[in-house]
């Protein structure tokens, strides 16, 4: 399937110059642009599972809350 498009010569030039920046033609940059034709769009099923899992097992852990002093000064200046 085929469709042409009617740009501007000013954004086909800018276009065609940053794919040509990229290695790549003109259509695999639009491609790129868009997210069109990659290969990976999303975490696969197991690759999520996976993800929940180890969540969960973080959330079972035995954490020690942190003071009711700790302020975001604790953070980017630790005392000692």
């Amino acid at each position: 399937m085929s469709a042409v498009l009617e740009i501007n010569e000013e954004t086909a030039e800018v276009l065609a110059n940053r794919a040509k920046a990229h290695g790549l033609s003109v259509d695999e940059y639009l491609k790129s642009l868009l997210g069109v034709g990659n290969e990976r769009q999303g975490a696969s099923d197991s690759e999520l599972e996976e993800f929940m899992a180890a969540m969960e097992s973080l959330a079972d852990e035995d954490v020690e809350p942190l003071p009711s002093s700790f302020s975001r000064a604790d953070i980017y200046f630790p005392e000692g």
